[in-house]
C-alpha cells in the first residue's frame, strides 16, 4: 500500500546515511527501508520508505528517520478509523489530538504547525521526552500533565480560559505557559498562567536563589532538615494555615494560596517569594505575611469571603 501524494520518487542522489536500500529501525513499527527521495518539490528533505512487517509505503521527513520517529499508520478508510487514530496517544505515549474542531495544521501547504499544537506538543515533551531510557529535560522530572491535556482538543478549548491568553495570543514570542507561579509541579488549567518571557526569566532566577543555602551554613542546615521543616508545618498548623508542601529539585517548598496568587516559603533557605517578588524570614514572617494579604483582600473587598476564592 503506497500513501504518499504523488507516488514518486528517484534514487538519483547521494546521502551518507539516507541512501536507498538504507534500514531503519523505528520506535513502534519495526524496520522500515528507504526506497528514494521524494520527487515533490514542496516536499523537501521527505523520502519514501516501505515499513519491514506491514509493507506499508510512505513519504516521511529524513530527520524523523534518523531518530525511529516514524509509522507505518495508514490513512483511515472509515470515520471509525479516523476516530479511532485520533484518540491514539502518539505523543510521548501520552499525548492525542482527539476528535474535534481544533486543527494542529495551519498550511497545508508548507505543513506548519498551529501555535496552539506547538505550545501542547512542546508542553508534553518537557514532561515525558526521554533519552536512552532517561528524562531528556532533567528539570522537569516529576512534573506531569493533567489527564485532560492529554487530549489536544481539551487543551484547545481551555486556552481562552487561562490568565493571559490575549497577550499570548498577539504576541506569542513574547509569552510563556508558565505552571511556577502556583509552584504545583503539574500543567493543568488550575495551575498554569500565560507571562512575558522577561517575568519567567526573573521568576526563575529568584526561585534558584531561594533554593541556594550558603556555604557556611550548608552542612549545619542539612544536618537540621527535617527538624526545621517539621517546624514550620507545625507552626502552620497551630496558626490554622492550610498549606501543601511540595519537592522542589531536592528541596522542599511550602505553598499557601491567596487572593494574590500563590505565595512559597523555603524553610531551609528562610525565602518567601509571590511571583515576582522575594523576601527573607522564618516561618513566623511568613505567617504574619499571609494574615497581612488576607486582611488587605478584606478590607479592600467586604463582604467576599477570600478563602472561597482560593
Amino acid at each position: 500500500m503506497s500513501h504518499f501524494r504523488n507516488k514518486k520518487y528517484h534514487q538519483n542522489y547521494t546521502h551518507d546515511t539516507l541512501f536507498p536500500g538504507a534500514v531503519f529501525a523505528t520506535k513502534h513499527n519495526g524496520e522500515c527501508s528507504i526506497l528514494g527521495r521524494s520527487e515533490d518539490k514542496s516536499r523537501r528533505g521527505y523520502y519514501v520508505v516501505k515499513f519491514k512487517d506491514s509493507g506499508i509505503v510512505k513519504e516521511v521527513y529524513g530527520a524523523h528517520i534518523k531518530s525511529g520517529a516514524v509509522s507505518d499508520c495508514a490513512f483511515p478508510s472509515s470515520e471509525e478509523e479516523r476516530v479511532t487514530l485520533l484518540m491514539k496517544p502518539r505523543y510521548y505515549d501520552v499525548g492525542y489530538i482527539g476528535n474535534g474542531g481544533h486543527p494542529t495544521i495551519q498550511d497545508t501547504k508548507t505543513h506548519q504547525r498551529t501555535r496552539s499544537f506547538i505550545l501542547w506538543h512542546n508542553m508534553l515533551a518537557r514532561c515525558y521526552m526521554t533519552s536512552k531510557g532517561k528524562q531528556y529535560f532533567k528539570g522537569y522530572k516529576g512534573v506531569t500533565v493533567c489527564e485532560r491535556w492529554h487530549n489536544f482538543q481539551y487543551f484547545c478549548n481551555d486556552l481562552p480560559s487561562l490568565h493571559g491568553y490575549a497577550r499570548w495570543k498577539n504576541n506569542p514570542g513574547e509569552y510563556e505557559l508558565d505552571k511556577d507561579f502556583s509552584r504545583r509541579r503539574i500543567y493543568s488549567p488550575d495551575t498554569v498562567v500565560f507571562i512575558s518571557v522577561a517575568e519567567n526569566a526573573k521568576e526563575s532566577a529568584l526561585r534558584r536563589s531561594a533554593m541556594k543555602i550558603s556555604r557556611e551554613h550548608y552542612h549545619s542546615v542539612h544536618k537540621m532538615r527535617d527538624e526545621i521543616l517539621m517546624d514550620a508545618e507545625d507552626a502552620l498548623k497551630k496558626n490554622g494555615i492550610i498549606f501543601e508542601t511540595l519537592l522542589h529539585g531536592n528541596m522542599k517548598v511550602v505553598i499557601c494560596e491567596t487572593p494574590y496568587g500563590t505565595v512559597a516559603f523555603w524553610p531551609l533557605t528562610r525565602k518567601i517569594q509571590r511571583n515576582d517578588y522575594m523576601t527573607e524570614g522564618d516561618v513566623s514572617v511568613y505567617i504574619c505575611y499571609l494574615n497581612w494579604l488576607k486582611q488587605r483582600w478584606e478590607s479592600r473587598n467586604p463582604g467576599i469571603n477570600c478563602i472561597a476564592l482560593r
